[in-house]
Protein backbone atom coordinates (compact mmCIF):
# COMPACT_ATOMS: atom_id res chain seq x y z
CA UNK A 1 0.00 0.00 0.00
CA UNK A 2 1.34 3.35 -1.09
CA UNK A 3 2.41 6.02 2.02
CA UNK A 4 -0.27 9.31 1.90
CA UNK A 5 1.72 12.20 1.08
CA UNK A 6 1.28 14.88 3.39
CA UNK A 7 0.83 18.64 1.40
CA UNK A 8 3.89 20.84 1.98
CA UNK A 9 4.05 24.22 2.90
CA UNK A 10 7.70 25.70 0.93
CA UNK A 11 8.93 28.40 2.38
CA UNK A 12 9.67 31.59 0.09
CA UNK A 13 8.36 30.22 -3.38
CA UNK A 14 5.55 33.16 -3.70
CA UNK A 15 5.04 36.18 -5.60
CA UNK A 16 5.50 38.12 -2.37
CA UNK A 17 8.96 36.42 -1.61
CA UNK A 18 10.66 38.13 -4.79
CA UNK A 19 11.96 40.55 -2.37
CA UNK A 20 13.48 38.74 -0.33
CA UNK A 21 17.54 38.35 -1.02
CA UNK A 22 19.87 35.21 -0.56
CA UNK A 23 23.54 36.82 -1.35
CA UNK A 24 25.30 40.02 -0.03
CA UNK A 25 28.64 40.95 -0.40
CA UNK A 26 31.37 40.53 2.26
CA UNK A 27 31.22 44.42 2.82
CA UNK A 28 27.28 44.25 3.74
CA UNK A 29 27.82 41.46 5.92
CA UNK A 30 30.46 43.66 7.53
CA UNK A 31 28.54 47.04 7.87
CA UNK A 32 25.82 44.13 9.27
CA UNK A 33 27.99 42.82 11.66
CA UNK A 34 29.15 46.58 12.74
CA UNK A 35 25.15 48.16 12.65
CA UNK A 36 24.28 45.17 14.80
CA UNK A 37 26.76 44.92 17.28
CA UNK A 38 26.27 49.30 17.73
CA UNK A 39 22.68 48.52 18.39
CA UNK A 40 20.61 49.98 15.37
CA UNK A 41 17.41 48.47 15.08
CA UNK A 42 16.91 45.76 12.09
CA UNK A 43 14.64 48.22 9.84
CA UNK A 44 17.33 50.97 10.26
CA UNK A 45 20.06 48.04 9.77
CA UNK A 46 17.63 46.66 6.29
CA UNK A 47 17.66 50.41 4.76
CA UNK A 48 21.32 51.37 5.56
CA UNK A 49 21.67 47.88 3.12
CA UNK A 50 18.78 48.87 1.00
CA UNK A 51 17.13 45.54 1.46
CA UNK A 52 13.81 43.94 3.21
CA UNK A 53 13.38 43.73 6.55
CA UNK A 54 12.95 39.96 5.74
CA UNK A 55 16.46 39.35 4.14
CA UNK A 56 18.21 41.81 7.01
CA UNK A 57 16.20 38.89 9.46
CA UNK A 58 17.65 36.51 7.63
CA UNK A 59 21.44 37.58 7.89
CA UNK A 60 20.52 37.72 11.53
CA UNK A 61 19.46 33.96 11.86
CA UNK A 62 22.93 33.01 9.66
CA UNK A 63 25.12 35.11 11.67
CA UNK A 64 23.50 33.62 14.60
CA UNK A 65 23.81 30.23 13.47
CA UNK A 66 27.51 30.49 12.71
CA UNK A 67 28.58 32.49 16.07
CA UNK A 68 29.33 35.62 14.01
CA UNK A 69 26.84 37.64 16.37
CA UNK A 70 25.37 37.00 19.38
CA UNK A 71 22.35 37.97 21.22
CA UNK A 72 21.91 41.77 22.06
CA UNK A 73 19.87 44.33 24.31
CA UNK A 74 16.67 44.79 22.41
CA UNK A 75 17.13 41.53 20.19
CA UNK A 76 15.43 42.43 16.60
CA UNK A 77 15.21 46.34 17.91
CA UNK A 78 18.25 46.57 19.40
CA UNK A 79 18.77 50.32 21.46
CA UNK A 80 16.35 52.22 18.61
CA UNK A 81 18.99 54.58 17.46
CA UNK A 82 18.95 55.88 14.11
CA UNK A 83 21.46 55.17 11.25
CA UNK A 84 22.98 58.83 9.95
Amino acid sequence: MARKVESRYILFTGENHEIVKFDFTQHQIETFITLWNEGYPINKIAERLNTSKVSATLIVMDLEMTGKIGPRDGGLLGKQREVS
